[in-house]
């Protein structure tokens, strides 16, 4: 049954937010049950499944994918997933806290690799270079060494930049910056906080003490879109996620994401997608929804 709000699932104690942790998908089907693990959550952390064993789907937002042995998934914070309702495969999950990989205020490789978490989620096969990283990684789980946050955090990142992140800048229309300057994160993480409101340029501008000019060009240069584009980019996808996983009405999502009336949201909708909200959640309400 499809939930009001959508459920956020945290990480279980202050000690996950340091460390990350390592799961059997057969484990955790057993421990929380198939309605918890299948229902569509959102995630306040990002997550790692790795598939060892078998052939299944998985779901991140509105998408479905196909598994079968040597796929990964990434959800990256704030996506919603969700596991089958019926177990067929099994592997491994690996949960972490976005800033566990950090390697300090002036890592020049942190934000590519957050943006590649969301942006990929499916590498149909990795390959067995990469395979056998994820299963090092797994049992490095089980270490009693003083370091094994450090190897921890170390294999994650080397799992990124190896095998996420060239996937990611493969995706990309313009080449991918792996230094993106102070501005830019400032600018991504004010539309992640606010896009709600969907705030203007100028309203963006002034927050972060730039030009409308200066924004834009700094937008462009980064990633080829405007700074329009990217808060509605960011407001589509909350859009799709509220029609797929909560029972909220369009005229509820309208007020929620900033628009004045249903039919504007409407008329946005059908601009980026060339299908109506009604629609869509009907497509994806009947499994049939992979856009």
């Amino acid at each position: 049954m499809v939930e009001k709000n959508i459920p956020v699932e945290r990480m279980r104690s202050e000690m996950a937010l340091v460390n990350p942790n390592c799961f059997r998908i057969s484990e955790l089907y057993a421990s929380r049950g198939v309605h918890d693990v299948s229902r569509p959550h959102r995630l306040n952390f990002s997550a790692f499944v790795y598939v060892t064993e078998g052939e299944g789907v998985h779901y991140v937002d509105h998408q479905m994918y196909v598994l079968k042995p040597g796929t990964l998934i990434t959800i990256g914070r704030n996506q919603i997933h969700g596991f089958a309702q019926e177990r067929t495969v099994d592997g491994f999950v690996i949960p972490f806290n976005c800033s566990y990989l950090s390697n300090g205020p002036d890592d020049p490789h942190v934000d590519l690799m957050l943006d590649a978490i969301t942006q990929v989620n499916r590498i149909p096969n990795v390959g067995e270079e990469v395979g056998g990283l994820i299963k090092l990684l797994a049992e490095e789980f089980a270490s009693t060494s003083e370091l094994k946050a450090e190897i921890i955090r170390s294999l994650l990142r080397a799992l990124l930049l190896k095998c996420v992140v060239p996937e990611y800048v493969a995706m990309q229309s313009m080449p991918v910056s792996t230094n993106a300057n102070a501005d830019f994160i400032r600018l991504k993480q004010y539309i992640e906080a606010n896009f709600a409101e969907r705030p203007s340029t100028t309203d963006i501008a002034l927050a972060l003490g730039k030009s409308v000019k200066q924004l834009d060009k700094l937008a462009r240069s980064n990633t080829g879109d405007s700074v329009k584009d990217l808060v509605d980019d960011r407001v589509l996808v909350e859009v799709k996620r509220l029609l797929a996983f909560s029972q909220y009405s369009i005229a509820d999502i309208a007020a929620k994401l900033g628009f004045n009336e249903a039919t504007n949201m409407t008329k946005f909708f059908k601009r980026h997608t060339e299908i109506s909200p009604k629609d869509f959640r009907q497509l994806c309400r009947m499994g049939l929804c992979n856009r």
